[in-house]
């Protein structure tokens, strides 16, 4: 497996989920079998182990990590959403995209080494 670098801003899909579960300590990280994300994530109760991790499109993966490291999160105009984490700042066209690179950036800085064939071109 290569890995490219891509811009934390820049991150959509299964990269930027990649990215997410890097920046927040995952275990057992590994591109699935259907190109998504494989990994052991962590929530309030415990670990959870799954096969379509994707806190950037799922609420019941991303709404816990928005409690947890973002400080704002606005919606500017309609089109762009914003989000701080540990003065870092997120933009995107969702809320759970704009939160998932804010918590990239803080956690990870501007650019994030990803898998090759998880990157979108």
């Amino acid at each position: 497996m290569s890995n490219i670098e891509v811009k934390t801003a820049d991150l959509i899909g299964p990269a930027l989920d990649w990215a997410v579960a890097l920046a927040t300590g995952a275990d057992e990280l590994k591109v699935g079998a259907d190109g998504g994300v494989s990994c052991i994530y962590q929530l309030p109760d415990g670990g959870c182990w799954t096969n379509y991790y994707r806190p950037s499109t799922d609420w019941s993966q991303g709404g816990p990590l928005i409690e947890k490291h973002i400080t704002a999160l606005n919606q500017s105009g309609t089109e762009t959403w914003w989000a701080h984490s540990e003065d870092r700042l997120g933009l995107g066209p969702t809320a759970l995209i704009a939160a998932c690179r804010a918590i990239v950036a803080a956690k990870l800085g501007d650019t994030v080494s990803v898998p090759a064939e998880l990157a979108q071109p």
